[in-house]
Parts: C-alpha cells; sequence; structure tokens
C-alpha cells in the first residue's frame, strides 16, 4: 500500500506562516482557506510545499464582503487551483452573500471549491443547482437526508471532521467524502493541534467502516482524484499532490 501523506482538505492557516511552522506539519497536504481577497494576495508569496493556498470570501466576514471584486477575484482566481472559503452563511447580508457566491460559481473554471452552509445548507443547495459546478465540496455539511442526496445528484463531496457525530459521517456517502480539520475554528471540538491532524478522524471513520487507517486515508485520496478528474483540475495541482493522486 502506497504510504500517503496526511489531507486536511479544509483549514486556515496564517498566511505569512514560517518554513519551520510548516515542517512541524510532517509532510501532510493542506488546502489553506482563506476568508477575503486580500489574504489570499498576501498569502501568494508564501510559496511552501503542502500547503495550497485557496481563494476566498468568507460569508460571515463583512469586511471581506465589502472588499469583493469580481474582475479582482478573476484573477487573482488564476493563481490557485481552490476556491474557498466561500458560500452563505446564517449571519450578515444574505443578499450580498448570495451575489458573490453566484459570481464564484459562474466564473471559478477549472477548480476545487469549498464552501461553507452554517444556518444556509438549502440556499447553498438551491444556488448550486441554479449554477452548478463540477468542484464542489461542502465543508462541514449538516443539511438534512433530503439536501444530502440533492448535493450527492449534482456531484458534490462533502468534507468531514471529528467535530462531527457518528450519525452525520455515515448520512454521508463513503465515496464523496474527503477529510477536514476546520484549524483552529473547531480545535478545541476536533482535537486537532495543527492543520493536517487528522488522526481522530481517521480512526472514528476507521471504526465506522471497519477498515484500518491505512486504508481509510487511502480512500480519501481516490475519492479526491474522481473529484479532481471530474472538475479537470489535476493539471492545476501541485506536483506533489497530483502525484499522491495518481498512486490512489
Amino acid at each position: 500500500m502506497y504510504n500517503f501523506p496526511a489531507l486536511d482538505c479544509h483549514a486556515h492557516v496564517a498566511h505569512d506562516v514560517t518554513q519551520a511552522q510548516v515542517k512541524s506539519l510532517e509532510g501532510a497536504i493542506i488546502f489553506a482557506m482563506t476568508r477575503s481577497l486580500n489574504e489570499f494576495h498576501a498569502a501568494t508569496s508564501n510559496r511552501q510545499r503542502g500547503l495550497v493556498w485557496a481563494i476566498g470570501t468568507h460569508p460571515a466576514n463583512a469586511s471581506s464582503l465589502n472588499q469583493w471584486s469580481g474582475d479582482r477575484f478573476r484573477r487573482l482566481a488564476k493563481l490557485s487551483p481552490i476556491i474557498g472559503e466561500v458560500g452563505l452563511d446564517r449571519r450578515g447580508d444574505l443578499e450580498a452573500q448570495a451575489r458573490i457566491f453566484r459570481e464564484v460559481l459562474v466564473n471559478a473554471g477549472a477548480s476545487l471549491i469549498s464552501v461553507h452552509s452554517t444556518g444556509r445548507t438549502r440556499e447553498v443547495i438551491n444556488a448550486l443547482e441554479k449554477n452548478s459546478h463540477p468542484g464542489v465540496i461542502l465543508h462541514w455539511f449538516l443539511g438534512n437526508p433530503q439536501e444530502v442526496s440533492r448535493a450527492a445528484a449534482l456531484g458534490c463531496f462533502f468534507s468531514v471532521n471529528a467535530a462531527m457525530s457518528d450519525a452525520q459521517l455515515t448520512a454521508l456517502p463513503l465515496d464523496r467524502v474527503l477529510p477536514e480539520t476546520d484549524f483552529p475554528s473547531s480545535r478545541t471540538r476536533t482535537g486537532a493541534r495543527v492543520p493536517g491532524d487528522v488522526r481522530a478522524l481517521e480512526k472514528t471513520v476507521a471504526r465506522l467502516t471497519r477498515k484500518d487507517v491505512g486504508e481509510v486515508r487511502e480512500l480519501w485520496y481516490r475519492n479526491l482524484r474522481r473529484l479532481s478528474l471530474q472538475a479537470e483540475v489535476v493539471h492545476r495541482l501541485p506536483l506533489e499532490l497530483a502525484d499522491a493522486l495518481e498512486r490512489a
């Protein structure tokens, strides 16, 4: 069995993270979400192995919404194969959130998109049905069974973490699941010490699926490979990640 590095498909990392701090992640591959276009722009100058910076506009962050520019997003999105964190949230200006989310979906191109849906799962699925995209990953999705089915029918995948209950984890299709930590916001609930620390999640999923931890990690890479092929984004991924997906 190929020895895959830890995979974290949704975490938050400071844009000025040091080489020593990244080294402490022990080779994990991290999809590092940003909350604003300004944050992403700052992060682009800090290219380090294992970090894949995602371009985002967090829907619950008013200052991020205020600095949104469709033209700027389209320019910056060319610098990353991943978009996130974007979506809808129960807090704040829903009209502005929905307008920006639609612009993201329409202009995303060949990308993976990590989508936030806290308190707005139905509205997120409605938006995706109107403007579908083949690279959507629903981050920490807590929708009802009907919404899960609608999302799956659209080709969406789901990133999960150790703060989710057994019932929430098993409600999602196993072949559409990817790992996340949502570090640092969920640190106390997931037990993740650093981004990429998915050990607790791996043990939980191994128990629920009656697989060993190595099989669970390989399954996640196979799932990500399928999604990346579906979204036609493999050619844009960092070499070490594309190589791992090829082996999955």
